[in-house]
């Protein structure tokens, strides 16, 4: 294949590989996707606050809100 100028090549193994983990990249595409929303939410409630914000009851639980908190923090 080739992308620009630059070539990839891709063995039958390879294609195998891919074809056996692309249901685990959709499935972490897919909670990414659902937990955006909250992740806007919270990093909008965060963005003045220097102590550590508690997320709404109902936030998706794919979100380890500590540690978006410490980096949030660390990028403000």
């Amino acid at each position: 294949m080739y992308f620009g100028t630059q070539y990839i090549s891709l063995t039958v193994l390879d294609m195998q590989y891919f074809a056996r983990i692309i249901h685990v990249v959709e499935q972490q595409l897919r909670n990414y996707t659902l937990a955006f929303p909250d992740v806007l939410c919270y990093v909008a409630s965060s963005a003045t606050s220097v102590t550590y914000v508690e997320p709404v009851p109902n936030a998706t639980e794919h979100i380890d809100d500590v540690q978006l908190f410490e980096e949030f923090v660390t990028l403000v």
